[in-house]
This record gives C-alpha cells, structure tokens and sequence, in this order.
C-alpha cells in the first residue's frame, strides 16, 4: 500500500502555461495537441481500451497570471463581480462530521445557507467586503428542519440552532491579496488560487488560510468553476459559478464532546446567484419568517 501511495502522489513532471497562452489555445487544437502527443503510449495501453477513440482524453490545463491584478480581476468575476459596487450572493449545502480520535467518523448535521455580502471599491484596485452567513440546521437522513439530534459519539441529545455570523469585520481586496479590517498593520494575505481549463470549463482550486494568530485545527478548500466560453469573454463582469469544498476545524461548543479529542471536518457544494428572489422556496420561506433582516447586507459597516 505504501508503494501504491507512493507512485499515486509522487511529483510529476507536468508544468503550468501561462493564462495567455492557455485561454488562446482553441479547445479542440488543444484536444488534438493533447491526445497526439500521448497516441502511441495509450494505443498499447490495457485500461484505455475501454474508451470510445471518439471521446478523446479531458483537456486539463493549469494556467498562470503574468499580472497580480489581473487574477484579482479573475477571482472577482468567479467569486464575485469585477464592479465597483456589487452584492454577492452564495447558497449552498454542507454536511458536518465528528472526527474523533479512536471513534468511528460520523455525520451530525446538514446545513443549508448563504453567504451574503456587498463589496464597495474604496481606492485604486481596491475593494472593501462585508457580509454576513446564515444557515439552517437540517437532519442528515431526511433533510427536513430540526431543533434537535443525537450526538453519534456520545449518544447525548443536542438541541442545535441556526448558525448566524454577522460580526465580520470585513475584508479588504487588492492586486496583493487579502487583509482583515483587524488586522494590526497594512499587509495583505496572498491569495492560494490556482486556475485551469478543463474541457469547457474554467476552474479555480483555492485555499482559505486561517486566521491571523489562529493556532486550531482550521484549513478550507474549495474548488470553484464557470463556463469557459464566459470566462473568456472578458465583457461578463459577474459570472456564474458552481463550488464545491471541505474544511476541517474544532468542536462548535454545542456539540458537547467531553473528553473526546478530534476536531470537525465539513463538505459543501453550492453555487452564486442573483439575488435572494433566486432562493429556493424552502430556505426562502424559513429565513423571511426567522431572519427576514438577513435577506439585506447591513452597509452601515462601511466607513464611507
């Protein structure tokens, strides 16, 4: 097994294009490029044999940025909006489990939510971000609302609440990253994003680091992706975009784990939308009932 881990994750020798030449390359001359310098070794091949010659090999292409500014301009157009002033909003699912030392890896609880924010541009190339979270508890095998669950490692009964995050401080987007409104000092947080055509998809494989002076258990990935047809057409200043991630961090203090070691770990999927008149009408129903406020961004915390 060890041996197999081994050649599984080894370093290959693949290297990256930049984005110019990358999004310039015509999708099927890159199909053609791709499969005709790869013919002679697939055609002896046993395990290729079960595919149609027809369906070709995935164009999988990582593509780098000559510009700091413009992959900001990439990130925001996925993420959010190359507009300089915008709401952005993201709903999404997630699952959480329990990940304690000597026990069985379980699932506690679904959420359901959205991420809400509004960015305002404050300077050259500069943007400041706020927003808020609000997700629902939902029960794992049936996906209905609850107000309770059974803790699967320690038996106990939990009532369990909406998870609502409205005091964030804000963030601040330049060419050079990222930087919390708390931060002490002016420097930014290079952002861990890397882009990539696959097929006729763009791609972005980005990492979240933790907070500043954050020594847990956190880390969160997510993997983000828009057609590439949109993507190059650089007139498209808000783009739909698909995610899906996972991020591992500690216990949440209503779980109640004793003695138990570990931490959570949690996976998502979701997409952004244009506005809350998209939300599904369950969510929709449940936040205009208990938070109707929350389908709002409080701009009050912006200092202009």
């Amino acid at each position: 097994m060890l041996d197999i881990m081994k050649r599984a994750f080894s370093n290959g020798t693949e290297s990256g294009v930049s984005r110019r030449s990358a999004i310039s390359l015509p999708a099927m001359g890159a199909a053609a490029a791709t499969v005709g310098a790869t013919s002679a070794q697939a055609a002896g091949h046993v395990a290729a044999t079960y595919m149609p010659p027809a369906e070709g090999r995935v164009i999988s292409e990582p593509f780098s940025f000559n510009d700091p500014l413009e992959k900001m301009k990439a990130e925001f157009r996925l993420g959010r909006a190359w507009e300089d002033e915008a709401d952005v909003l993201l709903w999404y699912f997630f699952t959480m489990f329990i990940v304690a030392e000597g026990k069985t890896v379980a699932p506690v609880v679904r959420y359901e939510g959205i991420e809400f924010s509004h960015h305002r541009k404050i300077g050259e190339n500069l943007f400041e971000v706020h927003g808020h979270n609000t997700s629902y508890p939902r029960d794992v095998d049936t996906g209905e609302f609850i107000e309770e669950l059974v803790n699967p490692v320690t038996g106990k009964a939990h009532g369990v609440t909406p998870t609502i995050l409205t005091e964030d401080p804000g963030m601040i987007y330049g060419p050079g990253g990222k930087r919390p409104l708390d931060r002490e000092g002016a420097e930014f947080t290079e952002t861990y994003s890397l882009f990539r055509i696959e097929d006729e998809m763009i791609k972005q494989e980005e990492i979240r680091v933790p907070p500043d002076n954050w020594f847990t258990p956190f880390i969160e990935t997510s993997h983000n992706w828009t057609p590439r047809a949109m993507f190059e057409d650089e007139s498209i200043t808000r783009l739909p975009m698909g995610t899906s991630g996972g991020y591992v961090f500690p216990y949440p203090g209503w779980i109640e784990m004793d003695d138990n070691p570990g931490h959570m770990f949690a996976t998502w999927s979701g997409k952004k939308l244009d506005g809350v008149h998209q939300l599904p009408a369950s969510y929709f129903e449940k936040i205009e009932k208990d938070n109707p406020e929350l389908l709002v961004v409080d701009k009050s915390k912006f200092k202009g």
